[in-house]
Parts: structure tokens; C-alpha cells; sequence
């Protein structure tokens, strides 16, 4: 199916081509955010089976390049422990949890604790009357074994509603800095952020918060808009298709370690938002992201900065599915590279991710007109 998906995404590219049809502008950026960042690059394949719908991704705290997973709606409530290449070190059950549809994942500290929260977020027909975030201590790499799943129980289960009523949102992270929770819903237009206590007992920066909590959920707080993704045009716009009309659809966020930029992950581009001294996050998102080098995922739901925060990962569903990785100029490249597939003929083999292994099919949209894109703001 994914192979089908694939080249019928690729007929459709061409035939753009043909066309003639009009490439998508860049998105907004600075000098500063073009030279600081580079990639993706594919740095590995996720294979294991069981994770074939991966929604989230978040770095361990514990370990360098471990990264946390899981599936979306209708799977196990279940972590998985991924290496550097893709490979999967283990698994970790939340007992007590329900998938219904988790979006996203991120990981925090706190008085120098690691955690993990959970989002049971997505709601894709805006239906569910409230939403749940699942809290776990991380687990240990001493804990993991690829041959037996870890099971864990919630430190902490935070129910909340949206003002105005259910709201579709893949988007979630943590400043720990903030102790707040932020998340961006999906489907408006355009994007709305909004902000939860990661500690709700604690209502003095959060006047929506009821004193009693324990019967009745929180309420998020609304923020204001997000601004500067690009949205899509003409042929593009009636495509339903994620790289299509869906393309500038927030699907995944999280926040440096050190709190001062965000990046937030739609079905097209990775894009960085850079807080300026002083400045709340709604004020960050109100004023427009940069777009990174387009990622050319076809269905890209999972992000995150790595425990340094010099690195962004992203990958997307599917099964297997390739683990991109954006770096900092200042970044030395350890990571291991895989070579190309050599055809009959001995030249490297070209393939929907490219002879080296990065997307190639959607690069800077000027190389299959396939429509127009513009920024919303």
C-alpha cells in the first residue's frame, strides 16, 4: 500500500511538472535561521512492525539519542524505545491508559526528574467531550529489553476541555521553565494556541483553573493564533491528501530544552519559532515561523528536539518509515550512513527518498510544480 501511496505521489508530481503549474513560494525566513540549521538527512528506518502508525516523538532524558514513540487511535496504550538508527530497544506499557487517538509525546525535567506526558488528543470529527494527558516517570535504559515489555503505571492523569468545545490537536509540549503545557489544535484555520498548568494545583497563572480538580477537568486557556504557515493553493488545495489541502496542518510540536525556540511540525515543512527576550509564547507564534528545508515526508506526525536540543528528529507513519534529522552547523555528524542501493548498471539507485536517502520528491517545490502555496497570516 505504502509503495502504491508512493508512486501515485510521484505520477501526480510529475504530470505538476508537465503542467506547468506554479512553485510554491519559501516560506518566511532569516539569514540566521538558514545558516544555523541543516538537513534532514536520514539517519535510520524504523522497522519493527508493531510501530506502524507513529504520532509522536520525544527524546530521552536519561540517554543521547534514544528517542520515545508510540502509534496513533486504536493501537495499545504503549511506548517504544527507539535508538539512534531506528532501531527498537524496547517496549513500555501505561497500565490503566486507553489509546483512543494519542497525537503526541514530549519529555520534560523537573527537579531533576524525567518525565514523559502522553497526549489522548486527536479528535479528528471534534466530538469527544474531553481530552487526557497521561504523566510517567521515564524509564531507565536499565529497565529496557527488546524480549520483554516494561509496565507502568501514571504518576499523574490531567483531564481538559477546550473552551468553546472539542477541538482536533496533535500538537503538544512542555516548558518546564513555564510548568505550562502548550498545544496547538489542528484543523481551525488558522491555528490556535492554547496553555495548560503541567501542575494543576497551581492556579495562580492559570485564573480558568477550578480549585477542586479532582472531579472536573481543566480548561485550556486560549492564546491567539498561529501565524506564518504556508497554506496551500489551486490544484494543491483541492488534493485530500496530507501533502496536499492537508499540508499546513499543524501535527506535532515541541520546545528546546533550553526554552527559547519551538518548532512545530506540519504534513509539509518543519518550521522554528524563536522567543525573543522577555516574550510569552503567544506573542513567539503570533509573529510567524521559519521554515527549515522541506522534511518530504508523506504523512510526517512525530517530532522532537534531541536531549541538547542541536538536533530535530522527525519521522512519519507507515511501516518501515525513516528517521530524518535536522543539526545545527555546529553539530559534528556521527551518525552512521546508509549507503545507496546500487541498480543493474552500478549507479546509485533513486527512490522515493533519494539515492542517499533523503526525500527528494517534494524538494523546495520548484522542481515538481504541483501548485501554489502561500502564507497565512
Amino acid at each position: 500500500m505504502i509503495r502504491q501511496l508512493f508512486s501515485c505521489f510521484a505520477s501526480i508530481l510529475l504530470l505538476g511538472g508537465a503542467l506547468g503549474w506554479t512553485p510554491a513560494p519559501s516560506a518566511p525566513a532569516t539569514g540566521a535561521t538558514l545558516e544555523t540549521w541543516r538537513g534532514p538527512e536520514t539517519i535510520g528506518q524504523i522497522t519493527e512492525a508493531a510501530i506502524n502508525e507513529t504520532s509522536g516523538l520525544a527524546a530521552s532524558l536519561h540517554t543521547e539519542g534514544l528517542l520515545w514513540a508510540h502509534n496513533d487511535s486504536g493501537n495499545e496504550p504503549v511506548l517504544y524505545a527507539i535508538g539512534p538508527s531506528g532501531d527498537c530497544l524496547g517496549s513500555v506499557r501505561i497500565e490503566g491508559a486507553v489509546n483512543r487517538d494519542w497525537e503526541d509525546i514530549a519529555s520534560y525535567e523537573i527537579d531533576g526528574r524525567a518525565y514523559l506526558i502522553i497526549g489522548d488528543i486527536g479528535d479528528n470529527n471534534a466530538v469527544h467531550p474531553e481530552c487526557v494527558l497521561y504523566v510517567i516517570a521515564e524509564p531507565s535504559p536499565d529497565e529496557l529489553s527488546p524480549t520483554r515489555q516494561l509496565t507502568v503505571t501514571p504518576e499523574r492523569v490531567i483531564r481538559y476541555v477546550y473552551p468553546g468545545g472539542p477541538r482536533d490537536c496533535e500538537s503538544l509540549a512542555v516548558d518546564s521553565c513555564e510548568r505550562s503545557i502548550y498545544l496547538i489544535s489542528k484543523r481551525t484555520q488558522p491555528p490556535i494556541l492554547y496553555r495548560l498548568p503541567l501542575f494543576p494545583e497551581d492556579t495562580s497563572k492559570h485564573p480558568l483553573i477550578a480549585e477542586d480538580t479532582s472531579k472536573r477537568p481543566l480548561i485550556a486557556e486560549e492564546l491567539g493564533p498561529i501565524n506564518g504557515i504556508l497554506q496551500p493553493s489551486g490544484l494543491l488545495s483541492k488534493m485530500s491528501v496530507p501533502w496536499g489541502k492537508w499540508r499546513g496542518q499543524p501535527c506535532s510540536l515541541d520546545i528546546s530544552p533550553d526554552g527559547k525556540t519551538a518548532a512545530l511540525l506540519t504534513y509539509g515543512e518543519v518550521y522554528l519559532y524563536e522567543r525573543q527576550e522577555g516574550e510569552d509564547w503567544a506573542s513567539t507564534f503570533a509573529r510567524g515561523g521559519h521554515a527549515l528545508a522541506a522534511h518530504n515526508l508523506p504523512q510526517a506526525e512525530g517530532l522532537c528536539f534531541s536531549r541538547d536540543g542541536q538536533s530535530l528528529y522527525v519521522t512519519t507513519e507507515g511501516s518501515p518509515a525513516p528517521l530524518l534529522r535536522y543539526t545545527t552547523r555546529s553539530t559534528p555528524d556521527h551518525a552512521p550512513k546508509r549507503k545507496p542501493r546500487r541498480s543493474r548498471r552500478g549507479q546509485a539507485r533513486q527512490s522515493f527518498y533519494g539515492a542517499e536517502g533523503s526525500p527528494s520528491l517534494w524538494r523546495r517545490s520548484s522542481d515538481r510544480r504541483v501548485g501554489v502555496l502561500h502564507t497565512a497570516q
